[in-house]
């Protein structure tokens, strides 16, 4: 909500929520990103916190698509709501159960990636077709904004390295570059995914 955004409705232990209605937005895709941040970060803290009382922390985790969408009021006369339709919804979706995979908290589209490239620091994942379509989509990580981009420039450097040797099919270059990116961040899902890869 303080990022302009509007929470759309609760599906389990989900939240679908949208921006760019029904108020206009041109910076809609901007705050978008950095809501997904601010509740990973505060989604974090909460966990932590947690923890250090006994308790089971939870990750949350987020899924960023952009395009075209149906939204108005959807339904009948006897059951109406204010929604969103279309399959970006879809798409959001479908990169949020990705994280589980890469062992990311957010993931975004090419399309997200591609608006903002200015206004964030962002980690190219990987290149997928998602379940139930045939089309290629980029995948991408928003570490931070740009202001702070000075604190991932090592890692990011070392990362790219990685991709860049993994791509020419390079391999045990590749491990060496990513297993140094992981010295920077430990833990890193995605650093621990390509290096399996890699290694198969």
């Amino acid at each position: 909500t303080a990022n302009r955004g509007m929470i759309d409705k609760y599906i389990g232990d989900s939240v679908m929520a949208f921006w760019n209605a029904p108020e206009p937005d041109p910076d809609h895709v901007f705050h978008a990103c950095r809501a997904a941040l601010q509740a990973a970060e505060a989604s974090r803290h909460l966990a932590a916190k947690w923890r250090k009382r006994g308790r089971p922390g939870f990750r949350t985790r987020f899924g960023l698509h952009a395009g075209l969408a149906l939204v108005g009021n959807v339904g009948a006369r006897d059951r109406i709501n204010y929604t969103l339709v279309g399959a970006v919804a879809n798409q959001a979706s479908r990169l949020e159960g990705l994280n589980k995979a890469y062992g990311t908290d957010i993931l975004a589209s090419g399309e997200v990636a591609a608006r903002t490239v200015d206004r964030f620091v962002w980690r190219p994942i990987d290149r997928i077709v998602a379940a139930g379509t045939t089309e290629v989509m980029e995948i991408f990580e928003p570490l931070c904004e740009t202001a702070y981009a000075a604190e991932q420039a090592p890692f990011m450097e070392r990362w790219l390295a990685g991709r860049e040797a993994y791509h020419g099919g390079r391999f045990e270059e590749a491990i060496a570059r990513f297993k140094a990116a992981a010295g920077l961040r430990q833990g890193d899902g995605p650093c621990r995914v390509l290096i399996a890869r890699c290694a198969e």
